[in-house]
């Protein structure tokens, strides 16, 4: 069975799209980011336990979040082709930490557990749509002809020497 290499061209769409989302999220603001934001924003525990989290807020805002990390997270998955499931769900979710961490010292911007949830989540089905892309490309791969079989195993052994 022919195994799945990382995609450079995924890490290169990575990298440009992580440099879009750290504008959006850490760039300057238009308009007026007012909001309650605890001193210590998602590192406040009390935060994570608190009602209001989770019930006050715009809908379309978690929507968005969500939408806004699918790709980063399908990115991360080619990119990090061949590597165990857990390594693109750590890197997206350390993604979306450090954005949320980053957030914190911010005036115009709040530092918030629905948020972090939200892009982790989004990350996740990102990764679980490119995984699904990448098992349905090898079930529908063709398989190699008998001559290509034979030529590579011919270079394997002459490299082996």
């Amino acid at each position: 069975m022919k195994r799945m290499r990382p995609s450079r061209r995924a890490l290169v769409f990575l990298v440009l799209y992580l440099a879009l989302v750290l504008w959006a999220t850490l760039g300057p603001v238009p308009w007026s980011g007012h909001g309650y934001q605890s001193p210590n924003g998602v590192l406040d525990w009390q935060n994570w336990l608190e009602p209001e989290t989770w019930t006050i807020g715009l809908e379309s805002e978690m929507f968005l979040n969500v939408v806004m990390f699918v790709p980063i997270g399908a990115l991360l998955a080619f990119a990090l082709r061949g590597m165990p499931a857990w390594v693109p769900v750590a890197a997206a979710f350390g993604t979306s930490l450090a954005i949320e961490l980053a957030q914190i010292p911010m005036a115009d911007r709040i530092s918030d557990p629905r948020d972090l949830a939200a892009n982790a989540g989004g990350a996740l089905i990102g990764i679980v749509i490119a995984r699904i892309a990448d098992g349905l490309r090898m079930a529908f791969a063709r398989p190699a002809a008998p001559q290509e079989r034979a030529a590579t195993e011919r270079r394997l052994t002459t490299t082996a020497r």
